[in-house]
């Protein structure tokens, strides 16, 4: 909803402008939520940091306290390197992040995407953090985009984001904002329910 109103005010193309990074990173932040929602069966918050980093996290609520998942956003283009290659040389995968993180690769490409190729070094290296990968597939009539979950097996899912968004709202009864503190721990932050809200994620506002 707020990307369709984003691009009727600003233009279909403004969304990979320079300057609209954060709404970019927004929506690709949903879409992987919208996925872990399925793989784990448990609803997703997505809250956009008013700092960077981290780029997002990802938050679902297990019964007891939240699983926190910390998003490290990237994008790959046409490029004379692999993606591989670029992962290396910019986040240098082996050892930089916690299991704690996600890496989400942006693609405005398949060139140069070997996903048996980023497996295979992720596995080899030990890396315990998951490298996921997402593009759009179309934005008409309908809004599809792919996501692999690249490591340590390699999925496929296609996911119709305007369809999920509708039977996700039906499916969870929740409210539609979580609040969190700063804390030590994870385990530590509390949800407090509230009203509706038709805040963008990446709009300001207090945590």
């Amino acid at each position: 909803m707020h990307i369709q109103k984003f691009e009727q005010e600003q233009g279909v193309g403004a969304l990979i402008k320079p300057e609209n990074k954060v709404v970019r990173e927004s929506r690709i932040a949903a879409i992987a939520a919208f996925v872990l929602s399925k793989i784990r069966g448990l609803p997703t918050y997505l809250r956009m940091p008013l700092q960077d980093p981290p780029d997002a996290y990802l938050m679902q609520p297990n019964g007891v306290s939240m699983d926190i998942t910390t998003i490290e956003l990237t994008s790959y283009r046409k490029s004379k390197e692999s993606l591989l290659e670029q992962l290396i040389r910019t986040r240098k995968l082996s050892g930089a992040y916690s299991s704690e993180y996600l890496m989400l690769v942006h693609l405005f490409t398949t060139d140069g995407v070997d996903y048996e190729e980023i497996k295979k070094y992720a596995n080899e290296k030990l890396i315990d953090y998951p490298i996921w990968a997402v593009r759009n597939v179309r934005n008409h009539p309908d809004t599809i985009a792919e996501l692999v979950v690249v490591n340590p097996t390699t999925s496929v899912f296609e996911i119709n984001v305007g369809k999920e968004a509708f039977e996700y709202d039906k499916k969870y009864d929740l409210p539609d904002i979580v609040f969190s503190k700063e804390v030590i721990s994870p385990r530590e932050v509390r949800t407090e329910e509230t009203g509706e809200s038709n805040i963008a994620p990446w709009q300001e506002r207090q945590d």
